[in-house]
């Protein structure tokens, strides 16, 4: 990644890093003072404000150990390409602490840099130049030997599928054939840590399947970190998630923890009509409420000490006392998608009702 633009004391000022890469937080345990473990990239309350007022971040801390493959999830405008490029030192935080690999990431910052690949969500290449010629730019910026730069040249161009198109323009090249050849340049310097915005972005399914492909092969290898909005990329190949919303972390854990969010399984239930007397008469034996938006369709939440079949049973009954047909009945486990999307509502919900109370 090059950034060409000067460098003074206020890129560095106010972030206070530890050389085992981690934000430098003293703990007092027994009257010892001890510091946290190993981490590839740490935020401490970081906030990002712009000129025009807009809030992009506010006070948000994680930490991303390394050898870990996180996935950074939200809808667009969530702020997860303000956090990564905040990480890469492409802008600047307003308030709080970044490090990456113990140090504060600047446009200065070349040894720190070379440990870095960036796949941005809108790459750019020089119009004129090849895909032989673009990789070979990159490798050079970043001194790789001669002898290794065409070896890893080659292995790349062939793992994202444009050996047979190399020689000819990027102008040339569909959008699919451009993100391709951004995710090779971010992997032209062997990096520890590959920032991927929207990886899959634009590509054809078989070419996003080679990319997940290519991930998975680097989980536990290299410390990953994919944003995306695309729930079944984050749940192939990420064993943690942090979700942004309207600029705020709402979770970070794992798929299991977010997805515990949810009861163990919901029974959903076609019916012939929307019948408010059956919901009515549901919430008066089970005692809850149908959670289903639409009309037509019941969605039971199931309890741990609550059998299917007998639910079942229950609903048939109350369906025939309400006069209504039964067209079709599903059970369904929990699901990530159904977690993320209870995680969002619930905190737009909560937003709304602080925006009402003053």
């Amino acid at each position: 990644v090059l950034i060409i633009r000067p460098i003074g004391p206020s890129d560095i000022a106010g972030i206070s890093c530890d050389t085992r890469g981690t934000i430098a937080e003293e703990r007092r345990e027994g009257g010892m003072v001890t510091s946290q473990s190993m981490e590839a990239i740490a935020f401490k309350r970081v906030t990002k404000v712009f000129q025009d007022r807009l809030v992009a971040l506010t006070d948000i801390s994680f930490a991303v150990p390394v050898g870990s493959t996180v996935g950074l999830l939200g809808a667009n405008g969530a702020g997860k390409s303000t956090a990564l490029r905040i990480a890469l030192g492409l802008i600047k935080q307003s308030a709080g602490d970044v490090c990456v690999f113990g140090s504060p990431m600047n446009p200065g910052a070349k040894s720190l840099r070379q440990r870095v690949g960036f796949l941005s969500d809108e790459p750019v290449f020089p119009k004129d130049l090849t895909a032989l010629g673009y990789l070979r730019f990159v490798g050079k910026c970043f001194g790789l030997p001669r002898r290794e730069h065409n070896a890893r040249m080659g292995m790349l161009l062939n793992a994202v599928g444009l050996t047979n198109d190399a020689g000819r323009a990027i102008r040339s090249y569909s959008t699919g054939m451009k993100t391709r050849l951004a995710i090779a340049a971010s992997l032209m310097n062997d990096p520890e840590l590959l920032i991927w915005d929207e990886p899959t972005a634009g590509l054809d399914p078989i070419s996003r399947r080679q990319t997940l492909d290519l991930l998975e092969q680097y989980r536990g290898k290299k410390t990953v970190i994919l944003s995306s909005h695309i729930l079944g990329d984050i749940d192939r190949v990420c064993d943690r998630l942090l979700v942004l919303n309207q600029g705020q972390l709402l979770f970070d854990g794992s798929r299991a923890d977010l997805e515990s969010l949810l009861p163990e399984s919901v029974l959903e239930v076609r019916l012939s009509r929307p019948t408010e007397s059956l919901r009515t008469a549901i919430k008066a034996r089970l005692g809850r409420e149908d959670q289903g938006p639409d009309p037509g369709v019941l969605r039971i939440e199931l309890r741990a000490d609550e059998r299917v079949g007998d639910i079942v049973a229950l609903v048939l009954e109350l369906a025939k006392q309400a006069e209504v047909d039964v067209v079709g009945i599903n059970s369904t486990g929990r699901r990530l998608e159904d977690a993320y999307m209870k995680l969002v509502s619930d905190d737009e919900f909560s937003g709304l009702l602080r925006a009402a109370q003053g």
